[in-house]
């Protein structure tokens, strides 16, 4: 396929290739501006489906507009060639962070910021269906963008572009009901996000088959794993996220956000009785020092008579106060 033939843009190099499309970095000449030039594989041109999906992602991501989700520039098709000129997010990836390494404060930092977006696009009727590492890119180190809402769905959108018990997703980061081809809602991508934090916290996945079936399976019965002793304050948060029946999940992304920032910054504790007296005792025993310590000042600095007491001037009487 010749990219020439989009007027207006100028390909530079491929940036990614997946079996829908490929991304390649472009410029637009009308402003000189770096984008992300997404084109459909020309092998899927024929297909109707995958050209109302491809024209319906450019639609959902569009209407969106959040500073966690990828900004759409420009779509349509040209001689049979559809294409989405998006914003050039050139600080990598998710999935190249958790290979290099992040610690806890990370991982709960771009946990939330994915939450926020998630949040957004929920609350639009959007969810995902495909959350995973290599769909979180950065605009700059500390800030993560979601992008790639190919197969997304719109939940106001009662038209059907996926068979009936067909499974949308990626298997390492698929809730058991997407494995199961059950209808899903907001809480699947809540579960592949719970499959992120636990990858960005401990640099591996919960759940890993031999292949494409076993690890579908071990979504669907495999047990929630723990977390190491160093991480186990976060596991409260990855049993609800990863919990086999949505029903028993974070009921929406704000649930979440909400539980990570009383994690983060826990309500002051209550104490009463004995633990009350602990909790005070080094107060009362600073009041002690502190008084003990302007005790010991005044004696050194006050004026003494011969037996040792302080000298104190007496006020004035008003007899005194009248005669002068």
């Amino acid at each position: 396929m010749e990219t020439s033939q989009i007027p207006g843009y100028r390909i530079e190099k491929i940036i990614g290739k997946g079996a829908m499309s490929t991304v390649y970095l472009a410029v637009q000449e009308s402003l000189g501006r770096p984008v992300a030039l997404k084109i459909l594989s020309p092998e899927l041109i024929r297909d109707d489906t995958f050209c109302r999906r491809f024209v319906k992602e450019a639609k959902i991501v569009g209407r969106l507009g959040h500073p966690h989700i990828v900004t759409i520039f420009d779509a349509g098709n040209i001689e049979d060639q559809y294409y989405i000129a998006m914003e050039y997010l050139e600080a990598g990836t998710l999935k190249e962070r958790i290979r290099a390494g992040l610690t806890p404060e990370e991982a709960v930092d771009f946990l939330g910021q994915i939450a926020q977006a998630l949040g957004h696009a929920h609350r639009q009727s959007c969810i995902h269906r495909d959350i995973k590492p290599a769909n979180i890119l950065f605009r700059d180190a500390r800030t993560a963008v979601l992008s790639d809402f190919g197969v997304a769905k719109n939940l106001e959108d009662k038209t059907q572009l996926t068979a009936a018990g067909w499974r949308i997703g990626t298997p390492n980061y698929m809730s058991p009901e997407q494995a199961l081809g059950k209808p899903v809602d907001a809480r699947c991508d809540l579960y592949s996000l719970g499959i992120l934090f636990y990858e960005m916290l401990t640099g591996s996945r919960p759940f890993q088959g031999a292949n494409v079936f076993e690890t579908a399976m071990l979504q669907i019965k495999e047990p929630i794993p723990v977390l190491p002793e160093s991480l186990r304050r976060f596991q409260s948060i990855i049993d609800q996220l990863l919990a086999k029946d949505p029903a028993a999940r974070f009921t929406s992304a704000e649930d979440l956000m909400q539980a990570v920032q009383q994690l983060a910054y826990p309500p002051p504790v209550m104490v009463s009785g004995k633990k009350l007296f602990q909790h005070w005792l080094p107060w009362i025993l600073v009041a002690i020092l502190l008084m003990g310590l302007g005790g010991i000042l005044a004696y050194w600095y006050l004026p003494l008579t011969s037996d040792g007491s302080p000298i104190v001037k007496p006020a004035p009487s008003a007899t005194s106060a009248t005669t002068q």
